[in-house]
C-alpha cells in the first residue's frame, strides 16, 4: 500500500495521455494566481505611495521650518519709552457704540479706571493688558493697525496722536 501511494504522488496528474486542454481546475488555478499577482502589485504600489508621501511630507516640513527660521525676524514690540507716549485716559461710561470691555482680557471697564487709547483707531484697553500686548506686538489687538511708521531710513516712529504727531522710538 505504501508503494502505491508513493507511486501516485510521483507520477504526473493527470496522466499525459488524457486530454488536458481546458479543465476547470487549471482555469481556477490560473485565475487565483493572477489575482494574487494583481493584489501583490497593488499592495506594493500602496506601500511605495505611503513611503513617498512620508518622505515628501518630512522634506516639506523641514524646508518650511528652515525658511521660517531664516525669515522669522520677530519684530519686537514697543519699548517702555514708546509705551509711555501712548495716551491714557480715565474711562467714563458712555451711551452709544463705545466698547465697555477690554477685548484682550474680556473684562469690563469700571467707571474711573485708567485705560490706554491707541492712536489712529481709538480702541481702548486696560493699561496692563495693552502694555503686555504691545511689548510683543506693534499693532492694535482689535484691528491690527500698525502703530509703528518706518521712515525712509531705519528710524521707526510711533503714532501718538490722531492728528499725525509721532514720537521717535
Amino acid at each position: 500500500m505504501v508503494s502505491l501511494t508513493r507511486r501516485l504522488l510521483l507520477t504526473d496528474y493527470p496522466p499525459s495521455g488524457e486530454n488536458t486542454e481546458s479543465s476547470p481546475r487549471s482555469e481556477e488555478t490560473d485565475f487565483d494566481a493572477n489575482m494574487v499577482l494583481v493584489l501583490a502589485a497593488l499592495l506594493c504600489a500602496l506601500v511605495v505611495a505611503l513611503v513617498l508621501n512620508s518622505v515628501i511630507h518630512v522634506f516639506l516640513r523641514r524646508r518650511r521650518e528652515s525658511i521660517e527660521a531664516s525669515t522669522n525676524v520677530k519684530s519686537p514690540g514697543l519699548d517702555k519709552r514708546a509705551l509711555r507716549k501712548i495716551p491714557m485716559a480715565v474711562f467714563r461710561l458712555r451711551t452709544g457704540g463705545s466698547a465697555t470691555e477690554c477685548s484682550i482680557c474680556l473684562g469690563d471697564f469700571i467707571n474711573g479706571e485708567k485705560v490706554r487709547v491707541l492712536p489712529e483707531c481709538n480702541h481702548e484697553f486696560h493699561v496692563k493688558c495693552v502694555d503686555k500686548w504691545l511689548a510683543e506686538h506693534t499693532s492694535c489687538p482689535n484691528c491690527r493697525r500698525s502703530l509703528v511708521v518706518v521712515d525712509g531710513g531705519d528710524r521707526a516712529t510711533v503714532r501718538v496722536e490722531h492728528g499725525g504727531g509721532a514720537a521717535v522710538v
